[in-house]
């Protein structure tokens, strides 16, 4: 089975059958709740890590497995969103807490530094050219 497999269509619509081991079903949600303003979407979650959709087009499509294609693209889409959100959580929450605290999560010292003051010569030297580490 394919991790997004376009199944057949019949009277109750287009069916899709997604691998839960390879997308979670937030990411197979998210996909439906975009396409819900084209189809009547429905999920089915089978015990074997399977779900299956139904997209029945709320209007007439000149090509329904093209819709269905773009479907399986839209659940990859939110699933690397899921993945990527995950990965970032920490940085996003110390930005957050960073912004709404009164006292400093960071190195005060680089909140106050001014942006003129060059202790490591790093101006001087790229204007000489000189590629000499600071000491």
């Amino acid at each position: 089975m394919q991790a997004c497999e376009i199944a057949f269509k019949n009277a109750e619509g287009l069916v899709i059958f997604i691998d839960l081991s390879v997308y979670r079903l937030g990411a197979v949600k998210k996909a439906a709740y975009k396409f819900g303003d084209r189809f009547h979407v429905l999920i089915e979650v089978f015990e074997a890590g399977r779900a299956k959709v139904v997209l029945k087009a709320k209007a007439r499509l000149p090509d329904p497995y093209y819709s269905a294609g773009e479907f399986c693209n839209e659940v990859l889409d939110q699933e690397l969103r899921e993945v990527v959100a995950s990965e970032t959580e920490g940085v996003r929450n110390l930005i957050l807490a960073q912004a709404f605290s009164k006292t400093s999560l960071i190195d005060e010292g680089h909140e106050s530094a001014d942006y003129r003051v060059d202790p490591f010569g790093i101006g001087s030297a790229a204007s000489s050219g000189s590629k000499k580490a600071p000491e």
